[in-house]
């Protein structure tokens, strides 16, 4: 009885750590860090706003886990932006590093199973305490397509399973 048991168990654990299920979507928001002092908890970036070559952290302060709704934005130009809402705990990582962080820029990414791209990066000038980070430009139409089907737009009511 006793290697059953054993059996047994060998096999959930093997089941659950397979299980974990990566996203259709990850969406990461990095954070400027003060140069390479961060040594290995850092990777280089290209900023575009302004133009400069320099360091992120490399663990991202919110990602796609951490997004409430969103609420998409289509620009006359054409370009694609979006709001998102973040949960308590992303709205408190936002927070504290926008009131701690103020010069320093947002680096936000995306990446589906085509690619990786860098969205925008956005300098922190003011506390953001809403939770709301808004990306004015980048977001590729297949992208906004997945974030819609995947969070609720801020302001519509809930849908119904």
């Amino acid at each position: 009885m006793k290697p059953f048991r054993i059996l047994l168990l060998a096999a959930l654990a093997v089941s659950l750590s397979g299980g974990a299920r990566k996203p259709q979507l990850a969406v990461h928001f990095h954070v400027e860090s003060v140069g390479a002092a961060g040594g290995h908890f850092t990777v280089p970036a290209k900023f575009v706003n302004p133009p400069r070559e320099g360091h992120i952290e490399a663990v991202p302060f919110a990602s796609e886990r951490n997004i409430a709704a969103i609420f998409p934005v289509e620009n006359a130009d054409g370009t694609i932006g979006c709001a998102f809402k973040l949960d308590q705990s992303g709205k408190f990582a936002l927070e504290t590093l926008s009131k701690d962080r103020r010069g320093a820029s947002i680096f936000i990414t995306m990446a589906t199973k085509t690619g990786h791209h860098q969205v925008i990066d956005m300098v922190i000038d003011k506390p953001i305490l809403d939770g709301i980070i808004f990306v004015p430009k980048g977001i590729t139409p297949g992208e906004l397509t997945m974030l819609q089907q995947l969070y609720p737009i801020m302001g519509q009511p809930k849908k119904k399973k």
